[in-house]
């Protein structure tokens, strides 16, 4: 085996590694990060009056519901997204469900996201952008939380980190 196959072999099992690191440790992290984050940037801002919140169980914070697109990393990629299906059940008013819509779109960004808008009637705080994946991705850039998380899955799998 010449010096470029064997680099060539290092490097295809190093990142076999590292997609299994990110797959585990660090999504695990970005999932918790984006849970606490949708608590404060989404439920802490005000308390709805026209649906009820299914919160950690089955809504936006629930962490099974932020998922890997694909299901693992790949190539050391790795997207998460927020899954959560609007709450057909949720509202007081069952002539006005938000359904068949990108929740996590709708309250990222605010009503009219890709042209999707709230089913209620009024203008109020529910219809403004609630940031909460651009903010996670802000406190994890603060704490570096991923990157604590990438090397110790690398530390897991035997590799020696700094």
């Amino acid at each position: 085996m010449n010096i470029r196959e064997a680099l060539e072999k290092a490097n295809k099992q190093l990142m076999a590694k590292i997609d299994d690191a990110m797959t585990k440790e660090v999504f695990e992290e970005v999932q918790d990060e984006e849970a606490a984050t949708i608590y404060s940037e989404v439920y802490k801002v005000y308390t709805p009056r026209m649906y009820r919140r299914r919160g950690e169980y089955g809504g936006l914070g629930d962490p099974y519901n932020i998922e890997i697109r694909g299901g693992a990393a790949k190539g050391g990629v790795m997207v998460v997204v927020n899954m959560t299906e609007p709450n057909p059940g949720g509202c007081m008013n069952d002539d006005q469900v938000t359904t068949g819509k990108n929740l996590p779109g709708l309250v990222e960004f605010g009503d009219g996201y890709k042209f999707y808008h709230y089913d209620f009637p009024s203008r109020r705080r529910y219809m403004e952008p609630r940031p909460f994946t651009a903010k996670t991705i802000e406190h994890l850039k603060e704490s570096r939380a991923h990157v604590n998380a990438l090397k110790a899955g690398l530390r897991r799998q035997g590799i020696n980190v700094k």
